[in-house]
């Protein structure tokens, strides 16, 4: 205990009359290496959960309920939408009525039956369009064009991916239509029967679900694929905020309505890819912040040894006069631990109050995804607790190393 509080004497006296610039070189390494840790990690783990947060608003929400396997509809879709009103933790929910469809353009200018048809194969999603858009923010997506009014007949909403100058960018990915705006006719066919329908505007969204969508008023929906049944093929549902989903989703799953439909929180539904790519871009983001720790480590271990070697004699009277091995590495080890808790607390500030709200503010605009910076109070303790550990065995090293010396040799300045 003497040897500890001795070490941590020296140690304060030794950064006390260390040079200034020197000091601050070695927090501002551990300082940027510290952001490097949090920022690359955060910014790839953002990509995903931005990604996921908005599969979450715009097309899944929080509860989702579909058809029970092997089916193809909710069964008694109607029990569902008088119950959930009455369950005070949900805010809005929406059916969705889906299936396949074509849609052909330009064919007024098609001067010979035997031209190729501009035409492609749609998954055509029948809304209720003020339900809707209080559940996924649907208007909010329409960037050219306008959202459905209430009443009106013979609209279509077209996810951009479904025009080819939006996916051109993507190159042969998806089928598109050639020169389609908001106010184009185009021909819907379902089952051999077709009608007209005018482009009342385009949906842009970075979730390929929504912008490779057709939507259009439910009572047309039926009408084109001869729906006389109201059995929905999902509801999507949005919580009250603070709300749990898995206690809803229980809740739900308690009730006779589990013997109707397949009821699932929003986690169980997330794409397995999105799960993939998480794991691999956090994987990535600790190997480079391994790096960072090592190239942090090495600058400080190069700094402590040249500052040990230049005090060598200082070393070698201190431990003639009875200051042990021990009290003299703790001296050095309380260097290190200054730096690298300065550091790390500057680096935390820094995060939480500047680069956090930074990007909150100004997301990086990503094809799919408008990232911003995921890390947590949590995850940026931990990373700092990793690069104190470091610190302080680069700071240890060079001390031990010196102090191993015989001491009259560290006096004269022998090797």
């Amino acid at each position: 205990m003497q040897d500890l509080r001795i070490g941590l004497l020296l140690g304060i006296r030794q950064i006390q009359r260390a040079s200034l610039w020197t000091t601050l070189l070695i927090i501002a390494v551990i300082l940027f290496t510290f952001i490097n840790l949090v920022a690359l990690s955060g910014i790839l783990i953002g990509i995903i959960d931005s990604s996921l947060r908005e599969v979450r608003t715009g097309a899944l929400g929080d509860i989702t309920i579909s058809p029970l396997t092997g089916e193809t509809q909710i069964k008694e879709t109607e029990r569902f939408l008088k119950t959930l009103p009455n369950h005070p933790e949900i805010a809005t929910f929406s059916p969705r009525l889906t299936g396949l469809a074509t849609i052909e353009a330009n064919y007024q200018e098609r001067r010979d039956l035997r031209d190729d048809a501009d035409v492609i194969t749609v998954m055509l999603t029948g809304i209720d369009p003020v339900a809707e858009d209080l559940t996924s923010g649907l208007s909010q997506m329409v960037s050219a064009g306008e959202y459905f009014s209430a009443g009106e007949t013979g609209y279509i909403l077209m996810g951009k991916l479904n025009i080819e100058r939006y996916a051109a960018e993507f190159g042969d990915a998806f089928d598109s239509l050639k020169n389609v705006y908001p106010g184009d006719t185009v021909m819907i066919t379902v089952d051999g029967q077709s009608r007209e329908f005018t482009v009342k505007g385009i949906v842009d969204s970075k979730v390929d679900l929504i912008s490779t969508a057709v939507y259009i008023p439910e009572r047309e929906f039926r009408r084109l694929f001869n729906r006389t049944d109201h059995d929905a093929n999902q509801i999507a549902v949005r919580l009250q905020p603070g709300f749990n989903e898995y206690t809803i989703r229980d809740r739900l799953r308690a009730s006779e309505l589990a013997t109707l439909a397949t009821i699932n929180s929003f986690t169980e539904d997330i794409p397995k890819f999105l799960i993939d790519m998480r794991t691999t871009f956090n994987l990535l983001g600790l190997f480079t912040g391994a790096i960072g720790l090592v190239v942090a480590s090495i600058t400080i271990f190069i700094v402590i040894f040249i500052n040990a070697i230049s005090r060598r004699r200082q070393i070698g009277i201190l431990k003639a006069i009875g200051i042990s091995r021990r009290a003299i590495e703790y001296a050095y080890i309380t260097q290190a631990a200054f730096y690298a808790i300065t550091g790390a607390i500057i680096g935390i500030l820094i995060t939480q109050f500047i680069i956090i709200p930074y990007f909150e503010q100004n997301p990086i605009n990503f094809p799919f995804a408008n990232a911003s910076l995921s890390i947590s109070l949590d995850d940026m303790l931990l990373r700092s607790g990793a690069l104190f550990a470091v610190t302080l065995i680069a700071g240890f090293i060079p001390a031990w190393m010196i102090t191993r010396q015989n001491t009259l040799n560290a006096i004269l300045g022998r090797r």
